[in-house]
Formats: C-alpha cells, sequence, structure tokens
C-alpha cells in the first residue's frame, strides 16, 4: 500500500534546551535538588522512542550555569539554528526584579540584584521569537512563571498567517505566584510538584484520547491532575495553530475494536471490506465546492478526510491531492488554501474540493490511503500525491535537494511578486522586526537565521501601504549587506549570513544590493 503524507512534525532540525538550577551561591536561595530531578525526567521522556521520540542529540541539557549572560549566549546560538521545533524548559527559582520583570536565577544571581545577575525573561522571549523555528515551545517550572503568559506572541495579524500548518508559540507555566516543590529531604529522588504532574500526563498517556497528543490534550489533562492533587494552577498561551503540535505518543491509546486483553495468536481486522467500500461510494457521491475561505470556514472543526480537484481546460475537475486531518479539516483545508494562492501556474479559482468527517481514529482508519489506492487501481494519477504538496517546511539540511521535474514546488514556484498587506508599523524597523512582519504575511514559508548582531540592530526604512515580497527582500538584503544573502527557493525563501552559497532549486538571489535571477535544476523530465 502507498504511504500517506502526515501531518507529523519531524524533529531532524528540531533542538529541545533543558535547564535546571538547583543550588545557588547566594544563601537566600533555598536549594532545589528536585530541579535536576526534573530536567532528567523531561530528557528522558523526550528521547523514548514509544514517547516524544527525539534523538539525544537534538536534547541539550544544561545543569547549574553559573553566569546568566553565558547561558543567554549559549541559547541564542542553538535557537538561531533551529527551524523546526524549539523547546526551551527552565526549572528552578524565578524572582521579581524592582521593576516588575521574571528573572529565573542562575548560580550566581545575586536576589539584591536579579535584574543584573539573572536572566531577565524579556530575553529569553526575544532569543526564542528570533528563531527560524516554526513551532516555538517555552515551559516555565519556578515561580512567578505566569506572569509571563503574555509573552510570546507570533507576530502579525493576517488570517493567512493564522492558518498555515501547525505553527506558532507556546507557553506553559507552574504559577502564578509561588510554585510548589515537596519537602527538601524527599526532593533528592523526585521532581518538582509541576514537572512531576507534565511527566505523569505524557508517560501514563490519556485514556479514551487519541492515539498521539497535542499540547492541547497535554494540557487539559494536566490541569485536571494538578487541581485533583491541590497544586497552584498552572497556565498557558498559544498563538497560531501550536495548540495542535504533536508532542507525544499517547500510551493509554486503544484502538476501535481492540482490548488490553491479549489475544494470542488471533488476528483481528479493524477496518471491514464492507466499510472500505462505504468509504468510497459514499465520497464519490460528494460533490465538490470552490476552494474559497468562505466554502471553509462553514464547516466543522472536525477530523476527516478530502480530495482537491482542479478545474483546467480540458476537464471539469481533476482529483490532484487525497488528504486527511485527524484534527481539524477546515484548518488543514485553509493552509492549503493559503498554499495554493502564493503559487505560480496555478490559481485558486481552478480549485475545488470534496470532504468526508470521520468518527474513528484516522491514524487506524487512513481513509486517505484508502481512498488513494482505489483512484489508483481504477488507473487515475494523483500529481500531488507524495510530490511535496503536503510538505510543511522541510529543514535546513534539505535547502540543497534537487527536486524532481514533477514536485509541485517544480510545478508551481512561490510567486515573488506576491502583495504583502502592511496595515501596521511603517518607517524605521530594525531587520529582525520587518522579517518577522514579512514571514507572517506571506502565504509561503520564509525561514531567517537568528545570526550575528546585524539583524536585530541594523535598520530598514519600510514604506507605508502594500509592497512586493520581492521589495521586501530587497530592502532586508540592502539593509543587510553584502555578507547576507536571501535565497528565493522553489518553494520557500531562507535568509542566511552567507555569500555566493547556491542552490539548486533557487529562482532568485538578493545579496546587498545586487539581485539576480537563476534557473532552477530539476531532475526527472
Amino acid at each position: 500500500m502507498a504511504p500517506v503524507e502526515t501531518e507529523d512534525i519531524s524533529h531532524g532540525e528540531s533542538h529541545a534546551v533543558l535547564i535546571g538550577v538547583s543550588n545557588y551561591r547566594d544563601t537566600a536561595f533555598p536549594e532545589v535538588p528536585a530541579a535536576l530531578n526534573s530536567v532528567r525526567g523531561m530528557f528522558d521522556v523526550l528521547t523514548d522512542p514509544e514517547l516524544c521520540g527525539w534523538p539525544e542529540d537534538r536534547v541539550t541539557i544544561i545543569e547549574n550555569p553559573e553566569n546568566a549572560a553565558m547561558l543567554a549566549q549559549k541559547l541564542r546560538r542553538i535557537a538561531e539554528q533551529t527551524s523546526d521545533t524549539l523547546l526551551v524548559y527552565f526549572v528552578g527559582h524565578g524572582v521579581i526584579s524592582d521593576l516588575g520583570d521574571v528573572c529565573l536565577a542562575v548560580q550566581g544571581t545575586d536576589l539584591r540584584d536579579p535584574d543584573l545577575t539573572g536572566l531577565e525573561y524579556s530575553k529569553v522571549r526575544h532569543i526564542v521569537m528570533g528563531s527560524p523555528a516554526q513551532v516555538k515551545i517555552v515551559i516555565l517550572d519556578c515561580c512567578y512563571s505566569g506572569r509571563v503568559i503574555q509573552g510570546l506572541s507570533a507576530g502579525g495579524d493576517s488570517h493567512f498567517a493564522d492558518v498555515t500548518a501547525v505553527s506558532g508559540a507556546y507557553t506553559l507555566t507552574a504559577a502564578d505566584a509561588a510554585a510548589h516543590v515537596v519537602p527538601l529531604a524527599e526532593q533528592i529522588t523526585v521532581p518538582t510538584s509541576f514537572t512531576r504532574a507534565f511527566l505523569d500526563v505524557v508517560r501514563e498517556g490519556i485514556h479514551d484520547g487519541p492515539s498521539a497528543l497535542t499540547l492541547g490534550d497535554i494540557y487539559r489533562e494536566l490541569r485536571l491532575l494538578i487541581q485533583s492533587r491541590g497544586l497552584p494552577e498552572p497556565n498557558r498561551r498559544g498563538t497560531d495553530t501550536v495548540d495542535l503540535y504533536t508532542f507525544t505518543r499517547n500510551t493509554a491509546f486503544r484502538p476501535p475494536g481492540r482490548t488490553a486483553e491479549h489475544t494470542g495468536d488471533l488476528t483481528v481486522r479493524l477496518i471491514t471490506p464492507e466499510a472500505e467500500e462505504l468509504l468510497i461510494r459514499l465520497m464519490e457521491k460528494q460533490d465538490p465546492v470552490d476552494l474559497t475561505l468562505e466554502n471553509l470556514v462553514a464547516l466543522d472543526d472536525s477530523p476527516g478526510v478530502y480530495q482537491l480537484y482542479r478545474r483546467q481546460a480540458r476537464n471539469e475537475g481533476a482529483i490532484v491531492y487525497v488528504g486527511q486531518s485527524d484534527r481539524s479539516l477546515r484548518q488543514r483545508l485553509q493552509g492549503q488554501l493559503v498554499k495554493i494562492s502564493g503559487r505560480l501556474n496555478i490559481d485558486v479559482n481552478e480549485m475545488s474540493f470534496a470532504r468526508l468527517y470521520v468518527e474513528d481514529d484516522l491514524s487506524v482508519v487512513n481513509p486517505a490511503r484508502l481512498l488513494v489506492n482505489r483512484l489508483r487501481d481504477q488507473g487515475e494519477e494523483i500529481p500531488w500525491h507524495m510530490n511535496g504538496f503536503g510538505n510543511s517546511d522541510p529543514g535546513r539540511n534539505r535547502d540543497r535537494t534537487a527536486l524532481k521535474f514533477q514536485h509541485f514546488d517544480a510545478q508551481h514556484p512561490i510567486n515573488l511578486d506576491w502583495v504583502i498587506r502592511n496595515d501596521g508599523p511603517s518607517g524605521r524597523m530594525t531587520v529582525l522586526e520587518f522579517a518577522t512582519l514579512v514571514k507572517g504575511r506571506l502565504p509561503y514559508l520564509f525561514r531567517f537565521a537568528y545570526q550575528g548582531r546585524e539583524i536585530e540592530t541594523v535598520s530598514v526604512e519600510v514604506p507605508e501601504g502594500a509592497i512586493s515580497a520581492d521589495k521586501a527582500f530587497r530592502l532586508l538584503a540592502a539593509a543587510l549587506g553584502a555578507e547576507w544573502q536571501v535565497s528565493a527557493l522553489s518553494g520557500y525563501v531562507v535568509m542566511y549570513r552567507e555569500r555566493g552559497v547556491e542552490y539548486p532549486s533557487a529562482t532568485r538571489y538578493y545579496c546587498g544590493t545586487r539581485v539576480w535571477d537563476s534557473t532552477p535544476e530539476f531532475y526527472g523530465a
């Protein structure tokens, strides 16, 4: 059977930073031995292949850092090289400065001067939001952590930015005031109370829950568990679609029709041929409707399967893609409307869709696979299937990959003349601020690295009103100078501190005031 593209997020270009502080030079801070147990517990669940499945080399543990500036610098170096998921976890003491800012205490923090000797959360926020990571997660297990809950914001108010694939920023905090820890004598072997509850949810799973748990799933269960234990209320905030981020497998999941009892050598087919035929017949009866925002907003926020059709000169509507979403058909299709709208050689007015809501667990039923197999048995081609249409950010290591001639990005490259609405700030902005604004207004990926001081100190004059994506990239390149290069690839745009780097699928380069076009190299034509 042919594989089906999923919404799973790879950890190949992700990085988790786990920071724990258990003892301090300033005796005003009580020791917290449980902090290091918490860090190691988080490492265990993140790297467990049966749970979160992170490679060990993508998880960095920092125990008892002494200097706040050096910690911030190390965090920045990691953040600027992360393009998939950036996870920052801190456990230890949190204090409030005279100005009301939350400061994360390191070994060398002086309680009298936490703003000078601790790591101010505003700096952590700046580092995290400056990362090119598609998903940014911060978990704070310290006193007063809830005060930063408004801290992470994805930036931009375009509805396009809100409906793309899973993305955004997520903050999870232990307490608005004092966090809870067990007595010192018991801390030798246990984590802090908040992290212990979090680890319990991940390890034990959620009964009657889906096969994989999102951040939203975990928070709902975590809140109930913490309430039952009489602990301080946690808090969280997520932007864009980050609540839908798949964090771990659900260890308590039981597929439909299967019990926890041992079945010996008995083989059970969960999906009967009759059910497969019913699914196929029902989909065939669905009349496609235009792929418009108005039609998509009217959809239920439910899981299901769908088919995309494209009307061209010689046909009324051929199937070009089959997909499914085990969370929200509406959000999935909205993201694909956005993606198609920013491409050349295609018009969203050509597109329509048919859909079915499916109540069963889609990881088991896999209705898209059933439909794909039937279509191929009938001799139909599905040109966008397994050709890059369903992909999100491929990661830095894939930027230099040559594309097949049939790849979606090769057939439908990004539109550099896309008009960027700027109904917000204009005038002088830092490159980081402008790049973040542009990123939120584009219907395709714009990945940039937080490298060097230029991106946050160099300014650019942003004109009022709408500008094209091409104009925006020219402004950014001119502001950064010849040491930086903006490269427009067939499917997305990258901006790094580099020069003279060539990418096989590039269509245009920007470096300083120079702009030149390039012919992509595709294979299999």
